[in-house]
């Protein structure tokens, strides 16, 4: 799993460097923090996702993930809790706070790394499909034709350990991928179009932009943009008329 960096979050030294060990075996870049507040100094940005206990010191896993939930720049890394509080109250606490996963303690490593591959794998899957549903643009009418996931979870399944995987995006993600593609329309012919123009019009920093994009497709700005019109070109061909 080359590429994927995780940071786990435990006051427990010791459990810190299990994880990390056997995380770091199956190839990902690890990382730990002792407290929340060590953690929130950090450059989190870095992150593909973080693992989070819930009992902590000053500032519990809960409190932490809730800051994050609220911060622009942050809000998109997956997150999963690591706790021995395994209620029902507590499970649905940590899902309403935003969690992608919950696992209760005493877990074994074999277990964690197959959570840890799943929800990886997971947004890998959202990046494919939020891109193919972007590049789904009707010619005649510029709108745009979603497919349809057909992979979600059926109703018979059980989700009692995990939440349901709906492959949709929430509503600030589809007004901010909505106004990317408006734009990107709209300068579809525009060879001196540039990264800061879009930036510019979305009246967001340049690392949130990209973050947020990436996080969303998987493509950096430039990739999106030439995406886009490889597609477009794509369509226009196949309407024969060009």
């Amino acid at each position: 799993m080359a590429n994927y960096k995780i940071l786990v979050v435990d006051d427990e030294e010791d459990l810190c460097e299990i994880l990390k060990f056997n995380l770091e075996v199956e190839g990902y870049d690890v990382d730990t923090a002792n407290s929340a507040e060590e953690a929130l100094q950090m450059n989190l940005t870095d992150y593909n996702l973080l693992l989070l206990d819930v009992m902590m010191g000053e500032m519990n896993g809960f409190k932490m993930a809730s800051l994050l939930r609220k911060n622009e720049k942050l809000k998109h890394i997956p997150i999963i809790f690591l706790t021995a509080k395994d209620t029902e109250d507590d499970k649905l606490m940590g899902f309403n706070i935003g969690a992608d996963d919950y696992i209760t303690k005493p877990f074994s490593a074999t277990y964690l790394q197959a959570r840890v591959e799943n929800l990886l794998m997971q947004r890998k899957k959202l990046q494919s499909f939020y891109r193919d549903s972007l590049m789904h643009i009707n010619i005649s009418t510029g709108q745009e034709e979603v497919p349809v996931a057909t992979d979600m979870p059926s109703a018979e399944e059980d989700v009692s350990e995990t939440p349901p995987t709906t492959l949709e995006m929430s509503p600030n993600d589809r007004k901010f991928m909505d106004k990317l593609v408006e734009l990107m329309e709209q300068n579809m012919d525009n060879g001196e179009l540039v990264v800061d123009d879009l930036v510019r019009e979305l009246a967001v920093s340049r690392s949130v932009f990209f973050k947020k994009l990436k996080t969303l497709t998987g493509l950096a700005p430039i990739e999106f943009i030439k995406e886009m019109r490889i597609k477009r070109a794509t369509q226009l061909i196949e309407t024969g008329e060009f």
